[in-house]
């Protein structure tokens, strides 16, 4: 499947302030991503931006995915940082700011966008500190009940799904489309295209600071939705509800659907497919889908 639309390094910028847009459709749905009839159901290998861990330290990120070059770096107290995202093909930029307050035992954040204010949010971990995904993906996995017992098989928008003990969240099955962590595909299902990240990629996610984190995932997702997703999850990464974000097999799992529809977003019409979905997360659903 060829994605339709892609992101520009300057409109990905404006999505990730979005981290309470929901899509309020108010124009007619199009199908702008479609498969054919025999390909539902079946794993399709998929090609993904390359993931270039350039430099990782106690203070620095800089990430480069596909042609986006992500550069961070914070203050030694975690009170202050600032993120530039850059296209190296047309040298677009846009840079963040990030003020961090911690109050009785959480986080307040200030984002700022070339030095406007425009987001305020609370979060349980300090999220422009490396090393903080890890530790609430380590949490989250503390949580999950790893001893050996049932697992169901069950069907969701077409696809064999597994849960169960030791299943950290609720996927396609592995051994029902011959699926491995090293791949990354998608497979076809009635409404939506189900996406893994193969394990190398999801993994060297997981050692970035929550606010790299999120749009690396934005930007692998490989398209302008991907990118409000990025600004959303490094949010949900820090908060008291975050879930797991890697699977048993340290990969990531995303959906979304074939429906897309305009909506007015960044001070011009957007596209955005009508469901999105990333591990535990429903970013939204305008199909009214229930969950896996």
């Amino acid at each position: 499947m060829i994605k339709k639309i892609k992101i520009s390094a300057m409109f990905m910028a404006v999505l990730l302030l979005s981290i309470a847009f929901v899509p309020a459709v108010t124009a007619q749905a199009d199908e702008l991503s479609s498969v054919s009839s025999d390909q539902k159901g079946k794993k399709i290998i998929e090609e993904t931006p390359e993931l270039k861990v350039i430099e990782i330290t106690d203070t620095t990120n800089i990430v480069q995915v596909g042609d986006m070059l992500i550069s961070f770096e914070s203050n030694s107290e975690y009170t202050e940082a600032k993120m530039e995202l850059k296209n190296l093909t047309n040298n677009e930029k846009s840079s963040f700011e990030y003020k961090v307050l911690q109050e009785a035992g959480k986080f307040k954040t200030d984002v700022y966008n070339e030095g406007k204010l425009v987001n305020t949010v609370t979060s349980e971990y300090n999220p422009i500190k490396p090393g903080e995904t890890s530790k609430v993906l380590e949490k989250s996995s503390s949580q999950i009940n790893t001893v050996k017992g049932t697992t169901t098989l069950y069907n969701w928008d077409g696809i064999t799904f597994i849960k169960g003990s030791g299943i950290k969240y609720k996927h396609p099955d592995y051994t029902t489309y011959d699926a491995y962590d090293y791949e990354s595909f998608y497979l076809a299902g009635n409404a939506l295209t189900h996406h893994h990240i193969n394990k190398y990629d999801s993994t060297a996610i997981a050692a970035l600071a929550p606010t790299v984190a999120g749009a690396t995932i934005g930007y692998l997702v490989g398209n302008m939705v991907g990118a409000v997703a990025g600004g959303v999850l490094g949010l949900f990464l820090t908060s008291q509800t975050s879930q797991a974000l890697l699977d048993e097999q340290d990969c990531i799992w995303y959906w979304e659907s074939y429906t897309w529809a305009p909506v007015y977003l960044g001070g011009m019409w957007r596209t955005v497919p009508l469901y999105f979905r990333v591990a535990s997360y429903t970013l939204w659903n305008s199909l009214g889908m229930s969950n896996p």
